[in-house]
């Protein structure tokens, strides 16, 4: 009696193996944007200003499959969203492609998205390129997130990292500031990275707090501090002396702030 329980049981499993099988076969793969796991949320920045001198880039779009490999390439297609785009085809970006190959035996891969750098309002605006899956034979967009959105210019824009780092008030100068006193480098949303992360942030406060000092231990940065009055200093970098940060004297408590973009102190 015992044996022939253990077949029944056998047999049964069998067949929800079977079950289990057919149900994975006939289920459509899925394929969406990959974008927390490489540091974003759902838009990607980038700016010209960290490439100065290219006239176009490319900026590689993370995707992802829910679903099975398979050993042959396989084709997704996206859609750019007019309505919540600011950038114009043809001068802020090339054509999106009618489809893109995935390659077989992967799981992942990365859109090309390809940046032009030839609109002088790149310099003073911000703009977006927003687009979404569309779903084609090879897979399906049933599984968020199907929509993303590229934010990009040709000045320096707030990083995702930035409020936990740097705190919540951010400006373009504080941002150079930081780039050129800490690291061009991406900081990390990670709390394991602490010790690095507020290692730059403490090269930048030397900066701020003694840029006399920081000249003298960095002289191959190129860069000056030169008195305009008893109160304002001109910082900037030998090559580029028209682009000047103010360094001022705060007449109230006698200490020297550098000034921002919005006439505030960088502290």
């Amino acid at each position: 009696m015992k044996k022939i329980i253990t077949i029944i049981a056998a047999v049964a499993l069998l067949a929800a193996c079977k079950k289990a099988e057919n149900v994975t076969y006939r289920n459509a793969d899925n394929i969406y944007f990959d974008l927390e796991p490489h540091g974003y949320k759902d838009s990607i920045l980038y700016s010209f200003a960290l490439h100065p001198g290219i006239e176009q880039d490319t900026v590689w779009v993370p995707l992802k499959i829910a679903g099975n490999r398979v050993d042959r390439q396989r084709v997704y297609a996206v859609k750019v969203i007019d309505t919540a785009s600011t950038a114009l085809v043809n001068l802020h970006y090339e054509p999106l492609k009618e489809s893109y190959t995935f390659s077989s035996d992967s799981g992942t891969a990365f859109m090309p998205v390809i940046l032009y750098n030839t609109d002088t309002m790149l310099v003073d605006r911000t703009f977006t390129l927003s687009f979404q899956l569309t779903p084609t034979s090879d897979f399906k967009t049933d599984m968020a997130p199907v929509t993303a959105r590229l934010v990009f210019s040709n000045r320096l824009e707030k990083p995702i990292w930035w409020n936990m780092w740097l705190g919540g008030y951010y400006s373009q100068v504080k941002h150079m500031l930081f780039r050129l006193a800490g690291t061009t480098e991406e900081l990390t949303i990670k709390g394991e990275d602490a010790p690095r992360n507020t290692y730059y942030v403490d090269k930048l406060k030397i900066l701020l707090d003694q840029p006399k000092t920081w000249l003298e231990l960095n002289p191959d940065k190129g860069y000056k501090l030169t008195p305009r009055n008893d109160s304002i200093s001109d910082f900037y970098h030998v090559n580029t002396p028209d682009k000047i940060i103010i360094y001022k004297k705060e007449t109230s408590t006698g200490k020297s702030f550098f000034i921002d973009e919005f006439g505030g102190l960088v502290i």
